[in-house]
């Protein structure tokens, strides 16, 4: 019976964490040891997300929401689920680093909100720029102009400055 509280207990936390997670990877991770896989939740967790190995027969379970069911037929073999909660394309590019390194380590998909993501949908979204660095290109956008704007439209003072601080110096030669 404690088993199958247990059991109940961990369907319910991997449905949680699918609720809340902007993005789901879905990876294979058969052959990649023990050092490897710690290193790369770490890097995951550094970034306010998590990566769990999950066990197949209950996480299908876990799927069985419209939302998630797409996922069901990828989960074969050894698998890891990432959970992306802020930022959606940290945590792909943060595996896909990982992956470099790792040869054995295989995406399989992906979700994003209700949209399925194939591996190459999840490799364009590894070579998008961060959140961060997305606002800060947009804000530059805005701002362009408006510092355009600002420095023609001092063009004229300056010139009228010049043009006194030239009468000036040619009134003091006079003198």
């Amino acid at each position: 019976m404690a088993d199958m509280k247990l059991k109940e207990s961990y369907i319910k936390d991997i449905q949680d964490k699918l609720s809340k997670a902007k993005v789901v990877i879905v990876a294979g991770c058969e052959g990649v040891n023990v050092d490897e896989m710690t290193s790369v939740r770490k890097s995951i967790r550094n970034l306010g997300d998590e990566m769990r190995v999950v066990k197949n027969k209950l996480a299908r379970r876990a799927l069985h929401d419209p939302q998630h069911q797409a996922l069901e037929p990828f989960l074969t073999g050894e698998n890891t689920i990432t959970f992306g909660y802020h930022d959606e394309a940290a945590p792909v590019k943060a595996l896909f680093e990982f992956a470099e390194k790792a040869k054995k380590f295989q995406f399989k998909a992906g979700l994003l909100g209700d949209k399925l993501l194939t591996v190459k949908d999840l490799e364009a979204l590894s070579r998008l720029p961060s959140k961060t660095q997305m606002l800060s290109m947009l804000l530059s956008t805005m701002v362009g102009p408006i510092r355009n704007m600002l420095s023609v439209s001092q063009g004229p003072i300056r010139k009228f400055v010049y043009a006194l601080q030239a009468l000036k110096e040619q009134k003091e030669k006079a003198a």
